[in-house]
C-alpha cells in the first residue's frame, strides 16, 4: 500500500468494511453475540467489539487520528511505510511510548481501544482483498494495558510526590525503601529498580556534571538501551551490602506498589504509583544541574538521557508543576 500514512489509514477505514456509519450499532452487537455463541466463544465486550464496526462520525474521527499517530510512530521508529506491515511489535512499542510519556490512563485507554479496532480493520481488509495477512494485537494491548493500569494516573497534572523522603520512610518493607530510594535518586523505572545484580554495580564515582560522589550501576532500559544510573553513596552502599549477602537485589513490583500506596495514605499524599518518583527525580535533577551552571536546555538534555527517554519532549512532560 502506498501514499501518505493518513491516506493509507483512511483507505483502510473506507475499504475494509469497518465503516458502518449510519448502521445500527445495537443490532450489530446483538448479531455479534449470536455469532460468538454459535462458534462457542465468549461474548465478552472485547470479542463483541472485534466483530463490529465503527458507527459514528465522532468515533471514526477519533480512531483515525490515533491510527495515523501510531502509523507515524511506526514509520519514525521502525521505518514502516506500508501500513499493511504493522505488527504486534509496533503496536506494543507505540503503547509503551504512551506509558513512557506518562499520559493519563484515560488517554492510554483511548489509544488501546483505537488500535484494537485497527486490528479488526486490517483483518477485514486482508480478507476482503485476499492479501493473506493476519493481524493480532491482543497480547500487545493486554500487556501494556496491565502496565498502564498500575502506573498511569487517573488524572492530569503534576505527579511528583510532595514529600518523597517521608513517603520512603513510611514504607513498611526495608527492601521497598531501598528500591524507592534508587528510583528517586537515579530516575529509573520500576522494573529497572526491582532487580539489580552484582555485575551491574560500578562503584563510587564522580558525577561528571556536578562533581559530587555517586554510586553507579549499569541497567538496560526501554528498548534494550544501555544506561548508567546514579545514586547517593549511602544508598549505593546499602545496595552493595544487600547483594553481597543475598546474591542480588530483587523485589515484587506489585507488592512494592501496594506498599507505596499505603505509605502515601499514611503521609497524606496523593498516590502517584512508582512513576511519581521519576517525576521527583526529573524536577530535582534539572534544578540541581542548573545550580551547577547548566542552561535549562542542556539540563533537560542530560535528564532525558539519564531517564532513558528518546526525545527531550517527553522529559518536558515531567517538569510540569
Amino acid at each position: 500500500m502506498r501514499g501518505s500514512i493518513g491516506h493509507q489509514m483512511t483507505h483502510i477505514f473506507e475499504a475494509s468494511g469497518i465503516n458502518q456509519i449510519g448502521e445500527s450499532k445495537h443490532q450489530a452487537r446483538n448479531e455479534a453475540r449470536e455469532t460468538l455463541e454459535v462458534n462457542g466463544e465468549s461474548a465478552t465486550s472485547a470479542n463483541v467489539a472485534s466483530q463490529t464496526g465503527i458507527y459514528s462520525y465522532g468515533t471514526a474521527e477519533t480512531y483515525l487520528d490515533k491510527w495515523v499517530e501510531c502509523g507515524k510512530y511506526a514509520k519514525e521508529e521502525f521505518g514502516i511505510r506500508n501500513m499493511e506491515e504493522l505488527s504486534s511489535e509496533h503496536i506494543r512499542s507505540y503503547l509503551e511510548s504512551k506509558i513512557e510519556a506518562d499520559v493519563a490512563y484515560s488517554t492510554f485507554q483511548g489509544n488501546a481501544a483505537a488500535l484494537e479496532k485497527l486490528e479488526s480493520a486490517l483483518n477485514m481488509y486482508s480478507d476482503k482483498y485476499d492479501r493473506g495477512n493476519e493481524y493480532s494485537f491482543k497480547s500487545a494491548v493486554s500487556d501494556t494495558r496491565s502496565t498502564a493500569s498500575a502506573e498511569l494516573a487517573r488524572f492530569d497534572g503534576n505527579r511528583a510526590y510532595d514529600d518523597p523522603r517521608a513517603l520512603i520512610s513510611a514504607l513498611t518493607d526495608s527492601n521497598h525503601q531501598l528500591a524507592a530510594s534508587v528510583q528517586l535518586e537515579s530516575g529509573v523505572r520500576v522494573n529497572e529498580a526491582s532487580k539489580i545484580t552484582a555485575d551491574q554495580l560500578r562503584g563510587i564515582a564522580q558525577d561528571s556534571h556536578t562533581g559530587k560522589s555517586v554510586g553507579q550501576f549499569d541497567f538496560t532500559g526501554k528498548g534494550g538501551k544501555e544506561n548508567i544510573g546514579q545514586m547517593a553513596p549511602e544508598t549505593y552502599e546499602r545496595l552493595v551490602a544487600y547483594i553481597a549477602e543475598h546474591g542480588s537485589f530483587q523485589i515484587s513490583a506489585d507488592q512494592y506498589r501496594e506498599d507505596l500506596k499505603g505509605a502515601a495514605e499514611r503521609t497524606d499524599q496523593q498516590y502517584n504509583a512508582t512513576h511519581g518518583l521519576r517525576w521527583n527525580f526529573a524536577q530535582d535533577r534539572v534544578q540541581e544541574l542548573q545550580e551547577h551552571g547548566c542552561g535549562l536546555l542542556e539540563a533537560k538534555g542530560i535528564v532525558s538521557q539519564e531517564m532513558g527517554h528518546n526525545r527531550v519532549e517527553i522529559t518536558d512532560h515531567y517538569l510540569a508543576r
